[in-house]
């Protein structure tokens, strides 16, 4: 019996060894303006490189059903948010598995998020959350990046 239950441990552990981590979207994290003092308000630039043959779906989304780009921050009292994220040119289809239109991007993905910096030295950090799928074969995985601002 110990016999075995090494044996299953060993091809499990070879097993989550050889597991691939798919991330199709490198992000980059930019701001105009790049410095900015108490009261102003500060675009936060959200930039993510689509490898070829995936998509990613908007932050906007019309139907229910696939995961939509969405930006956590984390609440430390330098800052304040203004509005929603948006999507910068997202493409529109109508998808038959969610049966309506989705917005989502190929090769490069644009948010924006407006924040009003309350404190001075303020310090903007959380992670963007976002979902990918494969053209080939409508794979889709999910995907997280943190990030982090300091003004």
């Amino acid at each position: 019996m110990r016999r075995v239950f090494q044996i299953i441990v060993s091809l499990s552990f070879f097993g989550f060894i050889s597991l691939e981590i798919v991330k199709p979207v490198k992000w980059s994290f930019t701001s105009n303006p790049v410095k900015a003092s108490v009261g102003q308000t500060v675009d936060l630039v959200f930039t993510g490189k689509i490898d070829k043959g995936w998509y990613m779906y908007s932050s906007e989304l019309k139907v229910d059903g696939p995961m939509p780009t969405e930006v956590e921050f984390i609440n430390n009292g330098s800052f304040q948010k203004v509005g929603k994220l948006v999507s910068v040119n997202p493409k529109e289809k109508y998808d038959e598995i969610w049966a309506g239109k989705v917005n989502y991007f190929i090769k490069e993905a644009k948010f924006i998020q407006k924040v009003k910096i309350i404190k001075a030295g303020a310090v903007i950090e959380g992670k963007i959350v976002c979902q990918t799928c494969t053209e080939k074969d409508g794979k889709c995985v999910p995907n997280k990046d943190k990030f982090s601002f300091k003004f």
